[in-house]
């Protein structure tokens, strides 16, 4: 089964799905591949167009991180790192505007996806967060991205409090 599911819309909007919901999409080295690829493929279909590219999770989920089962292969730790990386900067440097679609709960590395969105829509009832620092991890990668979309004070609030807030109080940010 395909992990990443592309659907086009119309020549200028295309819906990329994470396809793990037994997983609650969690990111896999394999998934983050996937995307980064669609994202790159996308934009380069769409050179001379305006497009959208809309990001959703299947199932009850955006997507919940990345995949603890795989991340504590340390054999696959820098390798997913790095693609951590460069899918957020694929994310948020195409030409094409991005709208992450999200529902049920967007947490660290799907929290992260989100933020370097241009848009994002929330279900009622999404709970979003960056809980890394419960680990004694900071969610470095993400800070620049989530500066932009939420200021500084609100930025070192979400990050280092760690509390999973819903979409209705991330409106007011």
């Amino acid at each position: 089964m395909p992990v990443v599911l592309i659907e086009k819309q119309t020549p200028q909007v295309t819906v990329v799905t994470l396809n793990r919901p037994e997983r609650r999409n969690a990111l896999t080295l394999e998934l983050l591949t996937e995307l980064c690829t669609t994202i790159k493929v996308a934009s380069d279909q769409s050179r001379r167009l305006s497009g959208v590219i809309i990001l959703r999770g299947a199932g009850a989920a955006f997507c919940t991180g990345l995949d603890l089962k795989e991340a504590a292969d340390q054999t696959k730790a820098h390798a997913t790192a790095q693609m951590v990386a460069n899918t957020l900067i694929t994310i948020s440097q195409t030409h094409l505007i991005t709208i992450a679609a999200v529902h049920g709960a967007a947490v660290a590395g799907g929290a992260g996806i989100m933020s370097a969105c241009d848009f994002v829509v929330a279900a009622q009832g999404t709970k979003i967060g960056y809980p890394e620092v419960r680990r004694g991890l900071v969610a470095g990668l993400v800070m620049s991205f989530l500066r932009r979309q939420v200021g500084e004070r609100n930025m070192r609030e979400l990050l280092l409090g760690s509390e999973l807030i819903d979409a209705e109080r991330a409106v007011k940010r």
